[in-house]
């Protein structure tokens, strides 16, 4: 029986390889996620992120004369928010995931603000807060403590403005043309005694040393009020500069931290030096608020990170303003290693350590009676750092 042969084609005998894509396409695919990421890099969004900052014990960073201070048992911190500014579009879901953090608006934080102006605002919130918590603090410990009004203390300039040339945030306007401008009321009606074109002499001091001070020349401009023509300088935020007449030298070294919310625990290391050092009980406390002129504690912003940072600092006690916004982030970030106290003014703070254990020594005194126990700059509840 004969086998016959069959002959197969060459493409059955031989079949071509197929191409394969896979690597092609995954290269593709690899220069498009580095294009991504090198371009997500590099644009940025319009959001700010706030971080836990850092919580450090105040007592070095208050000075005092020598043979004044007292060995601290215990600690007073001070706490501030971290802030990571011209957010890339790469880090805005890493941060919108971290619990810790909050995205805010770079417009809502500012308020629109240049850059420049923002941070002398912080400034000028902290060298106010210093000042009114050495006032606070010396008044507790019972001594009288005069108060005269300076000045207005320039807080916004509108750009474009004749004061947006020759002023700057934290200038403190003390006389227009040779007549006294103590407050902010007096600045105004000094400058509606003129009319708009002619030029003013203002004399210029800083928070610090508000006198003597410079000699600013300023043109007005026209501005209008309630249809009215009216003299301008530009200046759109102000508040009544304060000068206390200080029995002796407190120094405070505010290490870059800027705005007001340090206030109250300024208050509270220097009343915790100047008393006898036993003020916390031994214990670890943290605190966060605004000071006033009369002891009372204002709001403040970056609570939940505030809060995370004095636990991680070791702190157990932590006094917050005693408003909802306050409050309520920090009890939601606090563990049960954190007690959150709300308090509205520096004589509550007092009594609720005192129930911890501490000891108020000569701060048991409190404020003299007469102004110096009790004096409140003028229109002090309308300056933007109160």
């Amino acid at each position: 029986m004969s086998t016959s042969e069959i002959t197969l084609p060459p493409t059955a005998l031989n079949p071509a390889p197929r191409r394969r894509r896979t690597p092609m396409v995954l290269l593709t695919v690899g220069v498009i996620l580095v294009a991504l990421f090198i371009v997500a890099s590099i644009i940025t969004v319009p959001y700010d992120e706030l971080v836990p900052g850092l919580a450090q014990p105040v007592s070095p960073l208050i000075t005092v004369p020598a043979g004044k201070a007292h060995r601290l048992h215990g600690k007073v911190m001070l706490t501030d928010v971290g802030l990571i500014e011209n957010l890339h579009l790469i880090a805005l879901l890493p941060a919108w995931l971290d619990g810790d953090a909050t995205l805010i608006k770079t417009s809502e934080l500012t308020g629109n603000l240049p850059e420049a102006e923002f941070n002398d605002q912080g400034t000028v919130d902290m060298e106010e807060s210093q000042l009114t918590a050495k006032s606070v603090a010396l008044r507790q410990l019972g001594y009288s403590i005069p108060e005269t009004d300076v000045g207005a203390t320039v807080y916004g300039i509108e750009p474009g403005t004749p004061g947006y040339r020759v002023l700057t945030v934290g200038d403190v306007i003390t006389a227009v043309d040779g007549v006294a401008t103590p407050n902010p009321i007096a600045l105004i009606a000094a400058i509606r005694s003129h009319s708009p074109g002619q030029t003013v002499q203002l004399q210029v001091g800083s928070i610090a040393h508000p006198t003597p001070g410079r000699s600013v020349s300023l043109r007005l401009a026209a501005g209008r009020e309630d249809g009215k023509t009216v003299p301008l300088v530009g200046i759109v935020e102000m508040g009544t500069q304060p000068s206390y007449h200080f029995p002796f030298p407190i120094k405070i070294n505010s290490d870059e931290i800027g705005g007001p919310s340090a206030g109250l625990a300024w208050t509270l290391g220097i009343i915790n030096t100047l008393s006898g050092g036993h003020l916390t009980g031994g214990l670890t406390i943290a605190a966060s608020g605004t000071i006033r002129p009369d002891g009372s504690v204002g709001d403040v912003g970056g609570v939940e990170q505030k809060t995370v940072a004095v636990e991680r600092a070791g702190a157990t006690v932590f006094f917050v303003p005693d408003f909802p916004d306050s409050v309520d982030p920090a009890r939601s970030k606090a563990t049960a290693n954190l007690k959150v106290f709300p308090v509205s003014s520096l004589s509550q703070v007092l009594k609720d350590l005192q129930s911890l254990g501490g000891h108020l020594g000569t701060a048991a005194a409190g404020p003299p009676p007469g102004p110096g126990g009790h004096s409140v700059p003028n229109t002090w509840q309308e300056s933007p750092w109160s």
